[in-house]
């Protein structure tokens, strides 16, 4: 049975989707915590955050069905993101006899289906590389968008052409290379926004990986991060008394003799983190892409493993800690890409 075809930008709508979800939550959360947590209604009526999800997800769907072209998918993953983060906020309420909106394993339940989530897409994305009916049918729909009046840029014609030269053994590539090389080009407009700032870091990460002071600095940061992360685990897991942020309930402390399931899963997973971030540190001076993804694979841990138990015990406060993990994330993943596009990896 044939696959259906995916999209080239598979990738970048699938984050674009997750991040807008996370982003939504922790907007709503904060907000309704600064705001006292108000209500819209009265008289009886409650109208509850879940029906702006469920508006959203519904402009989103309406997009993707009523429209053709790949402009609107982009839109369509934004708003299908945000629509979701106010559908999944309301967990709380639907998992309790109560309709408790507070139930502190809510925020352990969000993060679990946001891990599986990711996973899942990542699956989707990542299951096989693209097949050559896959490069041909993104290179029609490429071709397509110049129909719409937009034209055809010189970036996406010459993207096009490439994905066919992928495509070289299905038949339909001849004739569709063909009519792309015979359409003109109009010229690619100037990076604006996010674009031009991510071009800019690009290059300004060349020229820093170039100085001296590159190595040495970023052997200093990180072996500042490593020596924080052990001294909390060795604090938090061994110090009888000291607290690993909000305790538990149904414990009286978060003493060595006190500590449940989920606060010793917490220290294990944080501790296995930290030994591989010790073996990445070993290695950054003679092999910069290997450190790089054995810092990858530990913040992979933290965030997939440690921060669903610290959710578990300490609900939505631990959201700091989330977002600071995710960023780290980004920015070693995008050391990798940049190291690898330099011909390093």
């Amino acid at each position: 049975m044939r696959q259906p075809p995916r999209g080239i930008d598979i990738g970048t709508h699938q984050d674009t989707f997750l991040v807008c979800a996370v982003v939504t939550i922790i907007v709503i959360r904060l907000q309704l915590w600064y705001t006292d947590y108000p209500q819209l209604g009265g008289g009886g009526l409650h109208i509850a955050h879940l029906l702006y999800g469920g508006a959203f997800m519904v402009l989103a769907i309406a997009l993707l069905i009523s429209y053709l072209g790949r402009p609107r998918r982009l839109p369509s993953a934004v708003l299908a993101g945000v629509g979701f983060g106010f559908f999944i906020d309301e967990t709380g309420k639907f998992v309790t006899e109560d309709n408790d909106y507070f139930f502190q394993p809510t925020a352990a339940i969000i993060y679990v289906v946001f891990i599986l989530l990711f996973f899942g897409l990542r699956h989707i994305r990542t299951r096989r590389g693209f097949t050559q009916r896959e490069y041909l049918m993104n290179a029609i729909d490429l071709f397509g968008d110049a129909a719409g009046g937009r034209g055809l840029s010189e970036y996406d014609k010459a993207r096009a052409l490439d994905l066919l030269e992928r495509a070289r053994d299905e038949p339909l590539a001849p004739p569709v290379r063909d009519a792309i090389e015979a359409a003109d080009a109009v010229p690619t407009p100037l990076p604006r926004g996010i674009v031009r700032w991510t071009k800019t870091a690009r290059e300004r990460y060349f020229q820093a990986t170039t100085t001296p002071w590159f190595r040495h600095g970023l052997d200093v940061a990180v072996a500042l991060w490593v020596v924080v992360n052990i001294a909390s685990v060795l604090v938090f897991g061994l110090v009888p008394g000291a607290e690993l942020g909000a305790v538990q309930s149904g414990f009286d402390s978060d003493e060595l003799g006190d500590l449940g399931f989920v606060n010793i899963a917490s220290i294990v997973s944080a501790a296995v983190a930290q030994c591989i971030n010790v073996a990445g540190l070993t290695r950054l001076r003679r092999d910069r892409v290997g450190a790089y993804k054995m810092f990858e694979r530990s913040l992979f841990v933290t965030l997939f493993v440690t921060q669903v138990f610290v959710f578990a015990e300490s609900s939505f406060a631990s959201a700091g800690g989330m977002i600071v993990t995710i960023a780290l994330l980004v920015t070693v993943r995008y050391m990798i890409r940049e190291e690898a596009l330099r011909g390093v990896a």
